[in-house]
């Protein structure tokens, strides 16, 4: 394929919205096999094709026509931006999160999807695309499961950058779109819409307690893991590919 023309997207952007797949591949061991070797390049070195291999991951027990086409179009973006990379500037800015879900996304299981990612000097240090375990009833409810996902990692990262001599002197700060969800975790008692959410998830409110993270609240258009939660047209995947620390060329 290195002479096939590069794509500008990793997935069309209406992807999600299909409702005819086309025929079943008659052999998908190459599927499986391109899927694989994508998704290793996605969680190593390039989040800004993450979501797009998820997606298609989902589709490796009966893939199809369509499918074998939209792998191929990742390998074109790839081509095309085969000179990308995440470049760390070697800022002393702390921890910084961004956190999204793209609720109900998937059309056949209404699932959502949490994508977050965490920056450090400049640029990703920790990324995650992946659709939720459970159906959620409401997208607060889907930005507070991907928001307590997050704040697992928060725990982690913070830890080891502490046994690396990085201690982090201040909460981190994570980036949320969702002002439903801030006033959740803010709030002291649950309503009749909020009740039923499990409990291991108030964690993250407890984490708010203890100053580990503190919830910032980000405009939908300037959330940056958005790159995370679906595919997404050209102008916005170069913007947030760009504010991944994704050294972008035109």
């Amino acid at each position: 394929m290195k002479d096939s023309k590069p794509a500008k997207t990793p997935m069309d952007s209406g992807y999600l919205k299909l409702t005819d797949y086309g025929k079943p591949l008659e052999d998908s061991t190459v599927y499986r096999s391109l899927i694989g070797a994508l998704l290793y390049i996605a969680v190593h070195a390039r989040p800004d094709i993450s979501v797009s291999t998820s997606i298609l991951g989902r589709r490796v027990s009966c893939p199809s026509d369509t499918d074998w086409t939209a792998a191929k179009r990742i390998v074109r973006y790839l081509l095309g931006t085969r000179d990308w990379k995440l470049e760390f500037t070697g800022t002393e800015e702390g921890l910084l999160g961004f956190c999204d879900a793209d609720w109900a996304g998937d059309q056949e299981s209404r699932k959502s999807t949490t994508g977050y990612c965490f920056l450090l000097a400049g640029a990703a240090i920790s990324w995650v695309s992946r659709r939720q375990p459970s159906v959620t009833l409401s997208s607060m409810e889907a930005e507070y499961m991907a928001l307590s996902e997050a704040c697992q990692e928060v725990i982690w990262l913070r830890r080891l950058l502490l046994e690396m001599g990085c201690a982090q002197k201040k909460p981190t700060l994570i980036n949320e779109d969702n002002q439903s969800c801030i006033a959740f975790v803010r709030s002291e008692r649950s309503t009749k819409r909020s009740k039923h959410i499990e409990t291991r998830e108030h964690f993250v409110k407890d984490l708010c307690q203890r100053k580990e993270l503190q919830l910032v609240y980000c405009p939908t258009e300037e959330m940056t893991a958005d790159i995370l939660t679906k595919p997404l047209c050209v102008v916005k995947q170069r913007k947030f590919a760009s504010k991944i620390g994704m050294s972008v060329t035109h």
